[in-house]
């Protein structure tokens, strides 16, 4: 039976896996994809929106998966993905941005195949629905249950069984000029209407939640908290170009 259950997520979500997710997603977004789209010296870049995927997976992989917290590996049709299974909080995650997130919305009308999104809801929170029901979505569920129950199966085989007490969430983010924007947690009903959902965005560094920021209130406030902050990465590249300036002071004196 399907009820409209009080589900909540702040305390489930640990601060250093905030912490952790927010790292992960702008070492990908900031510092991987463009080093790729700089050294690759492509004049177009139309695998891009792949390669964001492939290079958030390989961040999570290596730098989220410790005692408690696994990332599995799993694919649909021959396309690879990661799913982070917090195993002390009894949380599922996957990583979608937001637009793709409201095409998948869009298209699970129209596709006779359900994404994995709906699939993993479906296993995980099927008892669960949103309090606010969009109106464009589903007026009868389309998907047959031995369909969904099937390919969840084939997914993980075995390593998440539905009914366990786990819950599925989708962490969402937003990039804007090459800088992650924003980023969210949204536990979805198997309609992918959002149950709740916990706002990651006061974890991203000042310089980019100015792109948000509407007062200097919001800002003070925002200042006052922890974010997680890249360091530059000084390589042998840049040792060597800091001896060619120094020779060439050098030469000139």
């Amino acid at each position: 039976m399907i009820e409209n259950k009080i589900e909540t997520l702040d305390d489930r979500v640990p601060t250093d896996l905030r912490f952790k997710i927010i790292a992960c997603l702008r070492g990908a977004l900031e510092e991987d994809l463009p080093l790729f789209q700089e050294s690759s010296h492509l004049v177009t870049h139309n695998g891009d929106r792949h390669l964001k995927g492939d290079y958030i997976n390989t961040r999570m992989q290596n730098e989220i998966a410790c005692d408690d917290i696994e990332v599995v590996a799993f694919s649909r049709y021959g396309y690879e993905s990661r799913i982070i299974i917090d195993r002390s909080n009894r949380i599922a995650y996957n990583v979608i941005s937001k637009s793709r997130m409201t095409q998948l919305m869009r298209e699970a009308i129209t596709k006779n195949v359900p994404h994995y999104t709906l699939l993993f809801a479906y296993a995980l929170n099927s008892d669960l629905k949103a309090s606010q029901k969009q109106l464009s979505m589903f007026n009868e569920y389309p998907f047959n249950p031995d369909v969904m129950e099937h390919g969840y199966n084939k997914l993980l085989g075995g390593q998440l069984q539905p009914n366990s007490g786990y819950r599925y969430c989708v962490i969402t983010y937003e990039v804007k000029s090459g800088f992650l924007l924003d980023c969210e947690i949204l536990m979805l009903d198997r309609d992918l209407d959002i149950i709740t959902k916990v706002d990651l965005a006061d974890y991203i560094t000042p310089e980019y939640a100015l792109l948000t920021q509407r007062d200097s209130e919001d800002l003070e406030q925002h200042d006052s908290q922890h974010r997680v902050k890249l360091k530059k990465k000084f390589t042998q590249e840049d040792s060597s170009l800091v001896a060619l300036k120094e020779a060439e002071k050098e030469n000139r004196a």
